[in-house]
């Protein structure tokens, strides 16, 4: 085995075959690939616990709330707790909401990067070997 060999399979000394090269960059590497993507996709789930924020939507924030008067009518006692119950809600739902959107737009940006990789790695052996040629073209 001489340096001839090498130039024409530079994979002869490392022990990998072109059919191994090949199971392995359009099989086994995207299939990890979605793997990771799925991961990050059931941590960002988790992290920001999308069931959990929809069900406590209109909870109060905090689980502040006031208790109603329980004997008598007084309406300005009434009032209070009402207006204290009404706000903490109102916060809770406000922070709720933009959590949602926030969580949202995170996997939004994930499965367009992810997305992003995924073409690039399929497609960069037939872009490499289109710029090659250009190159070559180019030079003849």
């Amino acid at each position: 085995m001489g340096p001839l060999d090498l130039i024409r399979h530079p994979l002869i000394f490392t022990g990998i075959t072109v059919p191994e090269f090949l199971r392995w960059y359009f099989w086994e590497q995207p299939s990890a690939i979605m793997r990771r993507f799925f991961d990050y996709l059931r941590a960002f789930i988790e992290i920001f616990s999308f069931i959990f924020l929809v069900r406590t939507l209109f909870s109060p924030w905090r689980q502040i709330k006031d208790k109603y008067p329980d004997r008598g009518i007084n309406i300005a006692a009434i009032s209070e707790a009402f207006t204290l119950n009404m706000v903490s809600r109102t916060i809770g739902f406000l922070f709720r909401i933009v959590t949602l959107f926030i969580g949202i737009a995170f996997i939004i940006t994930l499965t367009v990067v992810f997305a992003a990789f995924y073409l690039a790695w399929l497609v960069f052996p037939l872009l490499f070997w289109v710029c090659i040629s250009y190159l070559f073209t180019a030079l003849i």
